[in-house]
């Protein structure tokens, strides 16, 4: 381990993370497929470039370094055999069902600067742009699709939290669920492996072993303590390869929160974040104890044991984190009408970047309001446009380095 990642709690002040500022990519979506594109709204770009850079600039004015994704993927390609390595992952996992199309697409993407690369496949590669590359329009190019990309352009990827997150020193690659964000983790397991920052970070998941995994599904308790979602977007097989390793590696428990499988709660982190030492934001319906908690711990055997916490969710965070209490704040007050609506727009969905204090979307009063009234100081952005894409502040941010609790 380099010390370059270290990601041992939720609540740290936190030194560095990883943001992926919003392009041309996002001009990409189309309403007729919202439903493949997992889009319920198409952000005006330039406002969401504004949100995003305001978002950037309240973190450096806290101390946080920010790094973007895509200057430490240019630095990663670092030799032309790594470029190629790049352009063969990527045409294997895009989804070509045409042997002339690799060809062209191969040959295609070779010929581009490293930087125009990251910038063809983020907006997505169509017809329009290979046509002129051949002097022989192949089958698969001369019959018209309705659909207008050959690879699906990456417009979540500015939600840099579910294609990779950091527990304690090492990082996981996640395998999305989805395929059309299945290109955005190529790009990660490229920094991880190539760019000299990384060098020496443990990979407790790889992107490529068979079971979907996202980030938004895990909050980093303690240095001891992990919560997964099992949701729509993360497995039980990843969660099992997950807990092994972490089991092994000084985490004591797992636990393992079932939750609905569907959008509305597609991960964990918009149904609670935790803010500070003892105090969570959550979803009423997690306030409730509606869903079903499992501790994962390893027996002295070296076997992993699953037990059903039939205990209060405040009874097992208070284990969890060894804490006297649990105070949960919930979204919206918990009045029906209004949780519903900070629900959807991201009221659960805070960053904390020191105890006791966050980064939220402004456009939630009520759920900030009462986050002040539990003694949290809260940093509000605008987030009408990023929002859109169903995602907030800890959505938006891929944390690599955290102070140590004290």
């Amino acid at each position: 381990m380099n010390g370059f990642v270290r990601i041992d709690s939720e609540i740290g002040r936190l030194n560095m993370l990883v943001l992926h500022r919003p392009d041309l990519e996002v001009e990409q979506l189309l309403p007729d497929y919202f439903e493949h594109m997992l889009s319920d709204d198409i952000p005006y770009l330039p406002a969401a470039q504004k949100e995003h850079d305001g978002f950037a600039d309240v973190l450096r004015e806290h101390g946080v370094m920010v790094l973007y994704l895509k200057d430490l993927f240019i630095a990663s390609i670092n030799s032309d055999e790594v470029k190629r390595a790049f352009i063969e992952d990527f045409i294997r996992i895009a989804g070509l069902k045409s042997e002339s199309i690799r060809e062209i697409i191969r040959s295609y993407l070779n010929s581009l600067s490293v930087e125009k690369l990251f910038v063809t496949i983020c907006r997505g590669i169509t017809p329009k742009d290979i046509e002129n590359t051949v002097d022989k329009l192949p089958l698969p190019l001369l019959i018209k699709q309705k659909y207008p990309f050959i690879t699906d352009p990456v417009s979540s990827m500015y939600f840099t939290r579910d294609i990779s997150f950091c527990i304690g020193g090492g990082m996981v690659v996640s395998s999305m669920s989805m395929p059309f964000r299945r290109i955005e983790t190529l790009f990660m397991r490229y920094i991880h492996k190539y760019n000299a920052s990384f060098s020496g970070t443990p990979l407790w998941y790889d992107y490529n072993l068979g079971y979907s995994i996202e980030g938004g599904d895990h909050l980093i308790l303690s240095d001891k303590a992990i919560a997964v979602g099992f949701s729509e977007r993360t497995s039980l097989g990843a969660i099992e390869q997950l807990a092994s390793k972490l089991l092994r590696n000084g985490y004591e428990r797992i636990l393992v929160f079932d939750l609905p499988k569907s959008r509305k709660y597609m991960h964990l982190d918009v149904l609670c974040t935790m803010v500070d030492y003892d105090k969570f934001i959550v979803n009423p319906e997690v306030y409730m104890g509606d869903f079903n908690v499992y501790e994962l711990t390893l027996s002295q055997g070296g076997d992993i044991n699953v037990s059903s916490a039939t205990e209060s969710l405040e009874s097992v965070l208070k284990r969890a984190l060894n804490v006297p209490a649990v105070k949960f704040i919930q979204v919206g007050g918990g009045d029906p009408i209004i949780a519903a609506r900070e629900h959807w727009s991201m009221g659960g969905n805070s960053l904390t970047i020191a105890p006791g204090e966050v980064i939220t979307y402004e456009r939630n009063e009520v759920t900030n309001e009462l986050l002040v009234k539990s003694g949290i100081k809260v940093n509000t952005i605008p987030g009408s446009e990023l929002c859109k894409g169903r995602g907030g502040p800890r959505c938006m941010s891929m944390p690599i380095n955290r102070m140590p609790l004290v």
